[in-house]
């Protein structure tokens, strides 16, 4: 089946936040902070209120005046040592101190844009610089400055998982123990669509609505409730179609509150929408975690302790979920396919005069997937062993499955070896040292990588489906999650449409309306078919019995004597039916003191998810990439996947969430990074001529298929896939290009692996 949204979509009949203009739009433009640490000592409006066209100039003051509450994290953690973490109090728009290049200090409301910005100009700014923490090594270093003077050490937190007493026994007992230094820097996220918001207040229901894309309205309205200080039913989120998020629209923002709060002072419709250059210092941003890590192996080659020492930079305040990210996040699958014994992390959570950060597709895992498979090259290649081999001896087998892992987690299928055998056929990795030889004869150099992966999809969340049966038969189903673009609506219409034995033109789905579906984890995770889409197919069998039930009151016959059948309830052995339409029709000859529980809104089923656990899909990878030596320039060649995601429902979806992924992963491996100077903290790649996205031209010859294996833990045996490529493709291309550059005697280089710091690498003494 083809996504039933592309026609729309693609024909530019999409609702995307600017498509939305109320006839009584004002907009709102944003005076943020051109420095990344100071003292604020003049915000002059006066001048600016009396440009043409302006209406209103909010401040820090005007936000006091309104009520209007900091913005929080949304899931503290509590530290390693008990105490809970140090997080800083985060204004709407920034009082006295300014902490990072780009937060926000006023908002300017006009008849246009252009007005606004043009009142923006003349509003008058005067800061005292102080010293600023860009870097998180700079951020731990001895005597550091404290970016925020009541938080000791820069640290929000420390935290730790695993059973640290067992490997630090593993390790000093080992035969052998590497360590390595791998960082995972900054990125700009970069949908295509940026952010944006219309903000309105009806005064005669004092009710807000907010306009927005995102990943889920409910957690958004709880969040504007929360700092607008009003009861979570005077506020409605809207989401319409969304131009890709990858989790940076998921998060509420101040340009969100800036916008309900400026509705209702000027009794209009309020619009903000963000520039791209605005993006790179307003959103939040992705990654940003330095990895110390440490393998031990017996004299075998067995794992027996793998150890991450981690900095992670959360920017100068902690975002929605982001401290979660950097310790839960981050664990899930920490060894992901393979059998360590002994296993742990540590992260020290650290304050940087930076913009946030937060998930990012991924959220955590492809850095500590991606740390250790570049450490078990680096380990294979010192040893003079087989890096397939060093993988092989320590891949968990399907004996030992459901694995329980020192993380807590227990993984509920795979076979990894199988995967193994699949990827080196595919991959023609017996053939790559004739491939390699070619390059050589062209002035090339040619490696070849491998990473496994794995992902933690389902589990705990709020999520709740209802699915309701509506005039002419058409089944409508709602849902608490968001499409950003990966087709949900096709995908759940064609999960109730197979539990209803029907066509999916007879199912509609709706989503992103916070009035409508009052609970919702919204979307991330993966976790559109592990869990709506389960839960999803349950509300659609209790409909169904909601209709044998109803058929049987209008068919005078038990609701154990009606059967159903594609559409169709019919009384057993007898030629009384009723279809799906006509019993909609009928519907009102039900009298509502004749209906039984359950029945009062019609034909429904309706349910929260429960009863279902985490799934783990996973896979391997293998990229081969050529390097001019030259230029430094890197051809990725070749990719080849073998993924197991359980029950794949749509195949053409589930191959285009893995090519997404990939594609995100090259651009995060080979040009890819939020530079900021370290004296300074102003941008370096502040804009898209100066920050590198891949292109069509980046991406390699794709070779995919699967190797799936169903999960115990999922109803339809489905177990996600928008994830499983960004975490499993860094490490694949990275080995690649590192191969490349072994036999120069290049041990590690960390991404991203730039034309200017490969050519540095193979010509300078340091290199």
């Amino acid at each position: 089946m083809l996504r039933r949204e592309d026609s729309r979509l693609l024909t530019g009949a999409g609702q995307f936040i600017d498509d939305q203009r109320p006839d009584d739009t004002l907009y709102g433009v944003i005076l943020r902070s051109p420095i990344a640490h100071a003292t604020l000592t003049k915000l002059d409006t006066a001048d600016a209120l009396q440009m043409p066209g302006v209406l209103a100039i909010l401040t820090a003051e005007d936000l006091d005046k309104a009520g209007v509450q900091p913005l929080a994290s949304r899931m503290p953690v509590t530290g390693d040592d008990g105490q809970p973490m140090r997080e800083p109090t985060r204004p709407v728009l920034a009082d006295k101190a300014l902490k990072y290049v780009g937060q926000p200090i006023a908002f300017v409301v006009a008849k246009t844009e252009f007005e606004a910005m043009d009142a923006l100009e003349a509003i008058e700014l005067d800061y005292d610089p102080l010293s600023v923490i860009a870097d998180v090594d700079d951020a731990v270093a001895e005597n550091a400055t404290r970016i925020w003077p009541d938080i000791p050490e820069n640290t929000a937190f420390t935290w730790r998982k695993g059973n640290g007493d067992a490997v630090n026994a593993a390790i000093a007992s080992a035969a052998h123990v590497f360590e390595l230094r791998v960082d995972h820097p900054r990125l700009a996220i970069s949908p295509v669509e940026t952010r944006g918001a219309i903000g309105q207040y009806d005064t005669a229901s004092n009710r807000y609505t907010l306009e927005t894309p995102s990943q889920g309205v409910v957690s958004l309205r709880a969040a504007m409730a929360d700092t607008l200080g009003v009861a979570t039913d005077e506020i409605r989120v809207v989401t319409k179609d969304v131009g890709g998020s990858f989790a940076v629209k998921i998060w509420p923002y101040p340009e969100h509150v800036l916008c309900l709060v400026a509705a209702r002072l000027t009794g209009k419709s309020v619009k903000w929408i963000s520039s791209r250059t605005e993006a790179f210092i307003s959103d939040a941003h992705g990654r940003g975690r330095r990895d110390t890590a440490t393998l031990a192996l017996d004299e075998s080659g067995k794992m027996v302790a793998f150890r991450i020492d981690a900095l992670a930079d959360m920017g100068a305040f902690l975002n929605a979920v982001a401290p979660s990210i950097v310790t839960a996040g981050a664990v899930r699958v920490f060894g992901h396919n393979y059998n360590i014994p002994a296993m742990e992390y540590r992260v020290r959570a650290v304050y940087t005069n930076a913009p946030t950060t937060d998930a990012y597709r991924g959220a955590g895992k492809p850095e500590s997937v991606g740390t250790l498979e570049r450490l078990l090259d680096v380990a294979a290649r010192r040893l003079g062993m087989d890096r397939i081999e060093l993988r092989r001896k320590n891949l968990i087998q399907p004996e030992d499955i459901p694995h329980n892992t020192p993380m807590a987690e227990s993984y509920d299928g795979g076979n990894f070896p199988v995967v193994l055998d699949e990827i080196l056929k595919a991959s023609d990795w017996a053939g790559f040292e004739a491939r390699k030889a070619a390059s050589a004869d062209n002035g090339l150099k040619r490696g070849i990588g491998l990473g496994f992966h794995m992902h933690a999809t389902g589990g705990s969340i709020a999520e709740r489906s209802k699915v309701e049966l509506l005039p002419e038969g058409i089944v409508r189903v709602r849902t608490g999650t968001q499409d950003s673009g990966q087709g949900h609506q096709t995908a759940l219409a064609q999960v109730a449409a197979e539990a209803l034995g029907l066509g999916p033109e007879k199912v509609i789905v709706e989503q992103g309306d916070s009035d409508v579906l009052a609970v919702g984890g919204g979307t991330g995770g993966s976790n559109l078919l592990p869990i709506a889409a389960n839960t999803v197919h349950r509300a659609t069998l209790q409909m169904i019995e909601n209709a044998r039930s109803m058929a049987g009151q209008l068919l005078e016959a038990a609701t154990e004597d009606i059967e159903y059948e594609a559409g169709t309830m019919t009384v057993a052995g007898t030629d009384r039916r009723l279809s799906l339409a006509e019993l909609a029709a009928r519907l009102p000859e039900i009298p509502a003191d004749a209906r039984l529980p359950g029945q009062e809104a019609g034909c429904v089923g309706e349910l929260d998810f429960e009863g279902l656990h985490s799934t783990f899909p996973n896979g391997c990878y293998v990229a081969e990439a050529e390097v001019d030596p030259e230029t430094g320039v890197v051809t990725l060649d070749r990719f080849v996947a073998v993924d197991d995601l359980g029950r794949i429902l749509n195949e053409p979806m589930a191959r285009g969430q893995l090519l997404g992924g990939i594609g995100q992963a090259i651009g995060e491996c080979l040009m890819e990074t939020a530079d900021v100077d370290r004296e300074s903290g102003q941008p370096i790649s502040g804009s898209l001529m100066d920050y590198a996205l891949p292109r069509a031209y980046d991406m390699p010859a794709f070779s995919m298929s699967w190797s799936n294996t169903d999960s115990p833990n999922s109803i339809l045996g489905v177990k996600g896939a928008g994830e499983v490529s960004s975490i499993g493709a860094p490490g694949a291309i990275t080995n690649a290009v590192l191969d490349a550059l072994a036999d120069d005697g290049i041990e590690h280089l960390d991404i991203p692996l730039t034309p200017q710091k490969i050519w540095s690498a193979l010509n300078t003494k340091e290199g």
